[in-house]
């Protein structure tokens, strides 16, 4: 039986999907950085680590250094860098102080206005309007929940606009995930959008995860669109909702009423959300260091637990234990098919070929390509 016909029915032109040298190359690096990281709203970390004065957290976006710090309580982000001689002003990925420069000791005000430079008077002269002009470069920031989002170009749609109705999934996590229980940055030599695609697809759980994820989930997988963002449903195995039952009761942890079974959820372009069985909420964002690397980010949440006399106890500390080990093997052996996949990409010129059971993965590439031809 001649099947060319069902395939090209069930497959994606290859003018939807994006060539294989734009995983790569220094040029496309800085377009992709211009066209899609500058104009999008970028989550860049969570109010839990900004409530305090002088609270701040920073992050990298496509190469541009950004602090967010807390003002007296106000949120302001700025161009990480220090403009007397350019060294990154805070050096850790959160924590509290003021934005003082480590090299030589400029502090900066609210304003980004650098208000104490050791030996001014002697050395440099600056008068206030000289100082205003050597102001931190200032950035839009937004939150939803207690998600913080950075965007460096003051162009285009607000937050609650490009998130639509996906903003109100960000509330309904932010108000219960509130407990974090691991976190940590893993060095990937992939581009980032080579590794973002293995969150996108459960096709490849088989060969990739034949003992961890496969007995995880049910081979389901049910997908909605918002805008440039996509949702995957697929229902849990029926041994992992009991254990996440026995969990969740034994634990006093509380669940969501909305999301029961593995609900992943794409914010475009890097931000990846999945929540199991309403219990567990995994945070991932792929973020591009060069053409050829990137680093995942991943934080794991549960709920603030009804049962506070567990908390620290070896049963609680062996679901922890558990769950982020769990995690952490699968990242491990998505690291591996992703790399792999990265140094083919470079050896060949034909688009891949998408199948029906990467439909989001088809739909990740039109927001992508959209992106990189608007102006």
């Amino acid at each position: 039986m001649d099947d060319r016909g069902q395939q090209s029915r069930l497959s994606f032109p290859p003018d939807m999907v994006i060539p294989p040298q734009r995983y790569s190359g220094e040029a496309n690096h800085a377009e992709e950085a211009a066209r899609v990281f500058r104009r999008c709203w970028m989550f860049v970390g969570f109010t839990d680590d900004l409530r305090n004065d002088n609270d701040f957290i920073t992050a990298d976006i496509a190469g541009t250094s950004v602090l967010v710090q807390n003002f007296d309580g106000e949120l302001r982000a700025y161009h990480n860098v220090c403009t007397h001689r350019y060294s990154l002003i805070h050096l850790r990925p959160c924590g509290n102080g003021k934005p003082v420069c480590p090299y030589h000791g400029w502090v900066f005000n609210r304003d980004g206005v650098p208000v104490g430079i050791p030996g001014n008077r002697e050395h440099f002269g600056l008068d206030d309007a000289a100082k205003k002009r050597l102001a931190l470069r200032r950035f839009e920031v937004a939150v939803r929940g207690r998600f913080v989002f950075v965007r460096l170009e003051p162009t285009g749609p607000g937050l609650d606009e490009q998130l639509g109705a996906y903003g109100a999934v960000l509330d309904h996590l932010s108000e219960l995930f509130t407990d974090r229980i691991d976190e940590g940055v893993l060095p990937w030599n992939a581009n980032w959008k080579a590794a973002l695609e293995t969150a996108l697809e459960v096709y490849h759980v088989d060969a990739t995860h034949p003992d961890t994820f496969k007995s995880y989930v049910k081979k389901v997988w049910i997908c909605s669109y918002e805008g440039e963002h996509s949702r995957g449903v697929s229902q849990l195995s029926d041994g992992s909702a009991r254990w996440w039952d026995g969990v969740s009761q034994k634990m006093g942890l509380p669940r969501s009423d909305r999301l029961e079974s593995y609900d992943h959820y794409l914010i475009f372009p890097n931000l990846a959300i999945g929540v199991s069985h309403g219990a567990l909420m995994s945070v991932q964002t792929y973020d591009p260091i060069g053409p050829d690397r990137c680093d995942l980010h991943f934080r794991l949440f549960l709920g603030e637990t009804s049962k506070p006399q567990t908390k620290g106890g070896a049963a609680r500390k062996a679901v922890e234990a558990n769950v982020a080990g769990f995690n952490r093997t699968i990242l491990g052996e998505d690291q591996r098919v992703a790399e792999a996949t990265h140094k083919g990409l470079k050896q060949v010129q034909a688009p891949a070929v998408l199948g029906s059971c990467e439909e989001r993965i088809a739909a990740f590439h039109r927001a992508w390509l959209a992106r990189m031809v608007a102006e």
